[in-house]
């Protein structure tokens, strides 16, 4: 399998953004705005989930360093979940709820036939640099510690993303469960674009950060 970009139709005008190429999507629905050519992050902020607290205390727990899988979807887009490799502290009802939410979700907005799944358990930043992903479109959702953090200047260009924006500040970082979609230059027509961001750094002595990141998976 191969992760590729697939053209959909855009959504309808109208709605309140932060910039030409930031959204914050006030509704589920409202996520289908990254496919708007302009759009290079979109970011939901859903009501906080009061029942992951006690799968959260699991996972600060356990000692492995996450989960990588690919998950099948079926005809109508539901995630072949049973099939993962959830052992605990990922096999806890909560956190297979919240997966399976957030697979069907992705998996309707891009319409893949196969996704794939990390769920990353981090102690250090993993990608501190600005950088942009050769990616389609992939999905973030930090469950718990520091959100992932963007760059959207219209002065530093990403093509000379390196020399220009090394110390620049962050301009957004997202909140705890928040659904965030970030746009890679490998999106049809998006070559020249992508979403600047990096990871944050995570503060000595504190919970691991908990990620998980999916992308969208199309059979040869």
């Amino acid at each position: 399998m191969r992760a590729q970009p697939v053209i959909r139709s855009a959504a309808p005008l109208g709605f309140r953004s932060s910039t030409d190429t930031v959204q914050r999507a006030e509704t589920l629905a409202d996520l289908t705005r990254i496919l708007m050519p302009e759009t290079q992050i979109c970011v939901h902020s859903p009501p906080g989930s009061p029942n992951m607290l006690g799968a959260l205390e699991r996972l600060h727990a356990s000692a492995g360093p996450g989960l990588r899988a690919v998950v099948r979807l079926s005809a109508d887009g539901v995630p072949d979940i049973d099939t993962l490799p959830l052992a605990r502290p990922f096999a806890h009802p909560t956190v297979r709820r919240e997966l399976a939410f957030l697979l069907e979700l992705y998996g309707d907005l891009l319409g893949c036939q196969a996704i794939g799944l990390r769920i990353e358990r981090l102690e250090r930043a993993m990608c501190p640099r600005w950088h942009i992903d050769r990616t389609g479109i992939r999905l973030l959702c930090t469950w718990c510690g520091p959100g992932t953090e963007w760059l959207d200047d219209p002065r530093i260009d990403p093509r000379g993303l390196l020399g220009s924006a090394a110390d620049a500040p962050a301009t957004g970082q997202a909140r705890p469960f928040d659904i965030l979609l970030l746009k890679g230059s490998a999106w049809q027509g998006n070559a020249a674009g992508g979403a600047i961001h990096r990871s944050p750094q995570v503060a000595p002595g504190s919970d691991p950060r908990i990620l998980v990141a999916l992308d969208a998976l199309w059979d040869d």
